[in-house]
């Protein structure tokens, strides 16, 4: 039987890789702890870099050693900020917010989470926010899937709740199951456990669950305000999604028992009227309205 050694790195070898790795700075060492370079290959970017005066990052890329995907992830991992690589298939492509964080469409939403942080998250008493679609429940929930992403890239300890019960899709978002979920809990089936979104560290989903004839009453019973109660004292943020405002009174509820809403308008599409007609109805039911966003 043949027997394989592994090869031996010289002392020399050794040295030109650290020294290589010293130049390359955090990138380059993460790029080549990471498994995307060798020791060779960051021998051979530093010299460009140096030759060129480029970023080892841009270096790495002009030489077709890395695609400026590992570059981006590399950055993100410098600076403990989550994203998600362009090539992860378990994401949905309108996840922005962990795909392409530096598009218009994201720093769009983190302004956004910047307005909530000053007028709602400050308070100490408030975790719960719903948001509360008034046309297209699907494009509601993509919104409120990204801004539960940008709220996790802060290290906030960030839950998402699928409160539509009748049409759930947030768990398809991250390419999750719709195991035991939110309907599970409040009849009494199940325990609380949520679904860590990978690779967002600091983002767990609270999936619907298994479809139930009474989402209404669910909603309605008091063992919805005791998880709430609890998930307000485990998370940071806790982000719900509901059904369109028109179709049930379960938005009405969930808006009511979290005291405040988010309105999300669809682009092109909500009239003023709706706009006025859906205001007056929530706070008609004594939910503070913290402003209209649009979504696309």
């Amino acid at each position: 039987m043949t027997e394989y050694a592994p090869p031996v790195v010289g002392s020399n070898d050794a040295s030109t890789t650290s020294r290589a790795l010293a130049k390359s700075g955090q990138i380059g060492r993460l790029l080549y702890e990471n498994g995307k370079l060798s020791a060779d290959d960051v021998d051979r970017v530093a010299r460009l870099q140096e030759e060129r005066g480029l970023r080892f990052g841009e270096a790495a890329v002009a030489l077709r050693l890395v695609t400026p995907d590992d570059v981006r992830m590399a950055l993100a991992e410098q600076f403990s900020y989550p994203v998600a690589p362009l090539s992860n298939t378990d994401l949905d492509r309108s996840l922005t917010a962990a795909l392409r964080p530096q598009s218009p469409r994201a720093e769009a939403l983190r302004g956004l989470r910047s307005e909530l942080m000053l007028r709602y998250f400050d308070r100490p008493e408030k975790r719960i926010l719903p948001l509360v679609s008034i046309d297209g429940a699907d494009e509601g929930g993509k919104l409120v899937a990204n801004l539960a992403i940008v709220f996790s890239q802060l290290g906030a300890r960030t839950l998402l709740v699928d409160c539509n019960l009748r049409q759930p899709s947030l768990h398809g978002l991250f390419g999750l199951p719709n195991r035991h979920g939110l309907s599970d809990i409040l009849a009494s089936r199940a325990n609380f456990r949520p679904q860590l979104c990978s690779p967002l560290e600091s983002l767990w989903l609270l999936n619907a669950g298994t479809p139930a004839p009474n989402p209404q009453e669910l909603l309605a019973n008091k063992r919805y305000r005791t998880l709430t109660a609890k998930l307000a004292e485990q998370f940071d943020v806790v982000l719900v999604n509901t059904p369109s405002l028109g179709t049930s009174l379960d938005a009405q509820l969930v808006a009511n028992r979290a005291g405040a809403a988010l309105i999300v308008a669809k682009e092109h599409v909500t009239s003023m009227r709706r706009l006025d007609v859906a205001s007056r109805r929530l706070q008609e039911v004594g939910v503070e309205l913290l402003g209209v966003t649009l979504s696309q």
